[in-house]
């Protein structure tokens, strides 16, 4: 039988399917098989269906077959078995605002993709958005390489009627830099080879990702240098850092902003003394946080030198109530396995008995370190700059061509964020892969 869309007093279908049949002045849908109905005139009312849902001859509810149509071919594409394909709030938003009608039909020669059920209407143009995320670990020791690695992405929206295709030479993917590449299934890639790679895609709707890509920093650290920590009493440690910011780095490439975090896991900061060379500080409970560059005070084309010393109180050293629970279980399992049954499965029991283990069985060696118990301690670096990417990975908007051919303004923008960026404790313990000898 095939399914019909009918045209109902109430709203049989709620939720998504109620605000985008609205914006068409359809009332509700229902999918059920092709009733036999005698005729009746348009001015009196059919009755009530089989399944007791009444009809109206309405000329508003006959008079858009074609968006019917759109709307059964959008729902079928855009839900099919009833899962949505897009959750986007800006896209289901333009699709109950904008509605269905003919110019929502794709051409006859073209097949509409799936990651495209609905076509966009408006003002036309291209975004696009190189996003590279620097990660570093940081240690300031002879036997310790530092490691700099680059993760980003290519984002794009494409703001375009219909269902054209648009291509571009990618360019920075010299493979000494670039470990590896993944795009979106729009994309049609051929082989890659040299410094250039021809992209053809077919843009979805709305914002996505165009491809994401593994990369070696092709210059130094945006910020490098060293942080020491230790311990000039049970409750007060001496700190210092010494920085170097955008050392090699020239206009037009801007940082807008650069934080540098002390966190303290297991231990309450009570206060913090010490003036830095540039910028503030602050404290929360368990951190100090330095804002070295801030929004207000974007630095370009210099270099800027940060030094930091001071000293950090915390509160007395209280035992922390976070075990290794796997190994705290296998000693109670296999020393003392009837210890749950007399507990009665009282969990506070079992609490203060792994408590009590873990307190027996703790060597001195696992609180050498007064900060995190069975952890390290670091500093977070967090910062944002615009201007080229560290990656290489580069996009010329003159080198974008759009078929059918449009008017359609490419914009380009680059911007560098810190992602897992440490210092190590120089003066303390860190963390280290040993890589075998070449």
């Amino acid at each position: 039988m095939e399914p019909e869309v009918l045209v109902a007093a109430s709203p049989s279908v709620g939720g998504l399917l109620d605000s985008l049949t609205g914006s068409i002045g359809i009332s509700g849908i229902s999918a059920r098989a092709k009733p036999v109905a005698s005729p009746v005139s348009a001015s009196t009312v059919s009755g009530t269906s089989s399944s007791g849902t009444v009809m109206f001859d309405s000329p508003k509810a006959v008079s858009r077959p074609l968006e019917k149509d759109v709307l059964r071919s959008f729902i079928s594409s855009a839900m099919p078995f009833g899962t949505p394909l897009d959750l986007s709030y800006s896209n289901i938003s333009a699709i109950k605002t904008t509605g269905f009608s003919s110019s929502d039909t794709p051409p006859i020669e073209r097949k509409q993709p799936a990651w495209k059920p609905y076509l966009y209407r408006g003002k036309q143009r291209i975004l696009f958005t190189v996003h590279d995320t620097v990660h570093a670990a940081l240690y300031d020791r002879d036997e310790i390489p530092d490691v700099i690695t680059i993760s980003g992405q290519v984002n794009c929206r494409a703001e375009l009627e219909g269902l054209p295709d648009v291509s571009f030479p990618l360019t920075g993917l010299d493979a000494a830099r670039i470990e590896s590449l993944t795009f979106h299934p729009c994309a049609q890639v051929p082989e890659h080879g040299g410094d250039k790679q021809g992209i053809t895609f077919s843009p979805p709707l709305g914002n996505f990702v165009l491809m994401h890509y593994q990369a070696h920093c092709s210059v130094g650290p945006p910020v490098k240098g060293f942080y020491q920590l230790s311990m000039v009493s049970e409750n007060e440690g001496a700190f210092l850092f010494r920085l170097s910011l955008l050392e090699g780095y020239k206009a037009p490439m801007v940082m807008e902003f650069c934080t540098v975090t002390m966190p303290f896991p297991r231990r309450k900061v009570l206060s913090f003394d010490g003036t830095p060379s540039i910028g503030t500080v602050s404290n929360t409970e368990y951190s100090v946080e330095w804002k070295i560059v801030t929004n207000t005070r974007s630095v370009s084309g210099k270099t800027i030198e940060a030094t930091f010393p001071g000293t950090v109180r915390f509160a007395p050293w209280q035992p922390q109530r976070t075990p290794s629970y796997v190994s705290a279980l296998g000693i109670m399992a296999d020393e003392d396995s009837d210890h749950e049954t007399e507990s009665g499965g009282s969990m506070v029991n079992v609490e203060d008995y792994i408590m009590e283990k873990m307190t027996k069985d703790l060597h001195a060696a696992d609180l050498e370190d007064p900060f995190c118990w069975q952890g390290y301690n670091y500093a977070k670096v967090s910062f944002k700059m615009i201007g080229p990417s560290l990656s290489g990975m580069a996009i010329d908007p003159k080198s974008v061509n759009i078929f059918p051919t449009v008017k359609a303004p490419v914009e380009i923008s680059t911007q560098v964020t810190a992602g897992d960026y440490i210092l190590w404790n120089t003066l303390g313990k860190c963390p280290v892969t040993a890589t075998p000898n070449a």
